[in-house]
């Protein structure tokens, strides 16, 4: 398949020397993950590309609406996927699986979440296959479960997915459900490996330029490399808004960390834990930031400031880069940052499913006051 001019920022392809940049950018979008995998992750993609070439990066538009596509991700834990690091095959293997399974070829991957190391991945798989990577995906960001997808809010089924552990075990799942699919996969992670390669939702670009979410793989590209840059965390503010529509809600020292201390609702796979920020300054609010598997809430002296759908994460002050939630410290100087979700979520269907409430906590979103 001959493939139609992409374009990363300026450029139309992602090569080896933008692999930096997409981890960083990665990382702002999903700010709770740690840089276990880092090196592993961005050394096995640049060398990818070294031997096979830039994998070009194309809007779904461009493509025939016929166009076979499939997303990409990975599913479970990253500290498993630290000690059983991929083989490099489990990706590929995952979508050949549906290929087999439906008869088809996919003609292009798109990332689930262009976040996380899930970015790096589907780019490892487009370089893989010697297929386009699309310039969208189906969150604008992490979300916990695979059905909290634009897709899936589109009517877009998951399935038939195909799960490949490190081992090389694999899970083929057909069902109607979303959250049904999802309840299926992670009741098998943990058998095959505690993490897996995922590949899910096979559709065509037709479907996609309805359902996916544009322009997130070069957004990502474009964060990082400022990310990068090291600049004075109030000008990185500043050129963070000026692409993401990032602000700041205030700057302020870390007095209070709680721990995994309270039961959890077992539909979301994580902990609640909060930290607890004095903020300096004019205004010398207390800023209580509330921990699931991301900040999913801040309050500025009892009161709702921000909160999900919102992108919330923490810029560590003295070095200029993210602070993820596993390094943080009693004293650490922080800026809270929050950047609006892409605009699908604050629908009511999307509040529903990835909001507040789905965090419990029942409190009216700020954008809806």
């Amino acid at each position: 398949m001959t493939a139609p001019t992409g374009y990363v920022g300026a450029i139309a392809s992602i090569g080896a020397d933008d692999v930096p940049a997409m981890y960083e950018g990665a990382k702002f979008y999903s700010p709770a993950v740690g840089d276990a995998n880092r090196s592993s992750i961005t050394s096995w993609l640049a060398g990818l590309l070294d031997r096979n070439g830039p994998v070009p990066l194309l809007r779904v538009e461009s493509l025939a609406p016929e166009t076979p596509c499939v997303s990409v991700c990975v599913l479970g834990s990253g500290s498993a996927m630290a000690d059983l690091p991929p083989a490099g095959d489990e990706f590929e293997a995952a979508v050949r699986r549906i290929e087999r399974l439906e008869q088809i070829r996919f003609g292009a991957i798109y990332p689930l979440a262009a976040a996380t190391i899930s970015a790096l991945v589907a780019v490892v798989t487009a370089a893989q296959l010697r297929v386009p990577l699309l310039d969208a995906d189906g969150m604008g960001r992490a979300f916990a479960l695979i059905h909290h997808t634009a897709m899936h809010l589109a009517g877009v089924s998951p399935t038939p997915l195909a799960a490949v552990g490190p081992t090389g075990e694999s899970v083929l799942l057909e069902v109607p459900s979303g959250p049904r699919a999802d309840r299926m996969l992670r009741a098998n992670v943990d058998t095959v490996g505690g993490w897996a390669a995922l590949a899910a939702y096979p559709t065509t670009a037709g479907v996609l330029r309805r359902a996916a979410l544009p322009g997130t793989v070069s957004r990502i590209a474009n964060v990082g490399r400022l990310l990068l840059e090291r600049t004075d965390p109030d000008l990185l503010v500043t050129r963070l808004g000026a692409i993401t529509g990032c602000r700041r809600l205030a700057r302020g020292r870390i007095v209070e960390l709680e721990h995994l201390s309270r039961p959890s609702d077992v539909t979301i796979p994580a902990h609640p834990s909060s930290l607890v920020v004095e903020e300096i300054g004019d205004l010398e609010r207390q800023l209580r930031i509330e921990l699931r598997s991301e900040i999913v809430a801040v309050f500025a002296d009892g009161a709702l400031i921000a909160g999900a759908p919102d992108l919330m994460c923490l810029l560590d002050v003295s070095r200029g880069t993210l602070a993820t939630l596993d390094s943080l410290e009693p004293g650490d100087l922080v800026d809270v940052l929050v950047t609006p979700a892409d605009a699908i979520w604050y629908s009511p269907e999307g509040m529903r499913m990835v909001g507040l409430i789905s965090h419990g906590i029942p409190l009216a979103h700020p954008r809806r006051r």
